[in-house]
């Protein structure tokens, strides 16, 4: 296997995906765990670093050996190398570029339970909902106009790797608007002061739940066309949560409603 140096291309590149998020269809990932999954789910890397002054346990040396075959371009960096990627302590020394899947707005048109994020900013509120929605086995996700992208590297983290085996079609406002409407799915809004108690749905058919802006909630244009509002009753001093704990509230109530076809 060829040795390289912080000066090598393969190098720099990991480094300029960390730092820029410029290439949309990889994302970074140095955790065992999430390497585990892009391993599990035959994923493909473009680039695979690992370091050479490692002893690995014999279950990773065999998931690195997996990962290698995986991969587009494989080279081994040193340990002190490696420390200036790694994106946390506890690294397995293994670090790779993997190739996010990508799905077409006609896939999804089969679908039957789905969960729309419009305009969410932080990578680690994503990450969230995407660890709960993967939990429930959702059918898929529509990222809308959103500020964090899915190939971020902190959203990788904050998701597990979630962000790689949820489908996931990142579409602007019209474009989601008119295929769930074009495909008959039942839009429920989160809504933090008016609606239904969100017990009282019972979630069946083709829907989509939609959670909004972290700040500013959802786009207004939702309630111009047919939709059912749902909100999570509060005590105390605070009148909302934070989205990726509303947003899993809402998905294990549909999930269970769904699934065990439990009834109001």
């Amino acid at each position: 296997m060829i040795r390289i140096s912080k000066n090598h291309d393969a190098f720099k590149k990991i480094k300029n995906i960390i730092k820029t998020n410029q290439y949309k269809n990889l994302t970074i990932a140095d955790d065992l765990q999430i390497l585990k999954i892009v391993d599990a789910y035959n994923l493909q890397i473009d680039t695979l670093l690992y370091c050479y002054d490692v002893t690995f346990h014999d279950d990773t040396y065999k998931l690195l050996q997996s990962l290698i075959k995986k991969s587009k371009e494989v080279y081994e960096i040193s340990m002190q190398s490696f420390q200036s990627l790694a994106l946390k302590e506890n690294h397995a020394g293994i670090i790779a570029s993997v190739i996010i899947p990508e799905y077409t707005i006609e896939q999804f048109k089969t679908k039957k339970f789905l969960f729309v994020l419009d305009s969410l900013e932080i990578p680690g509120n994503i990450g969230t909902i995407l660890r709960t929605l993967n939990s429930i086995n959702i059918d898929g996700v529509i990222l809308v106009d959103s500020i964090s992208k899915l190939y971020n590297s902190k959203l990788t983290i904050a998701s597990r790797g979630c962000n790689l085996i949820v489908p996931t079609l990142s579409l602007s406002y019209d474009m989601a608007q008119s295929f769930l409407q074009d495909n008959n799915f039942e839009i429920y809004l989160g809504e933090p002061n008016l609606g239904e108690n969100y017990t009282e749905y019972n979630y069946d058919n083709k829907i989509a739940i939609v959670v909004g802006n972290e700040r500013f909630g959802i786009n207004s244009d939702w309630y111009n066309h047919n939709h059912k509002k749902v909100f999570i009753p509060m005590e105390g001093d605070q009148n909302s949560l934070n989205v990726g704990v509303a947003a899993s509230i809402l998905a294990y109530e549909a999930y269970m409603k769904r699934k065990f076809k439990i009834k109001r």
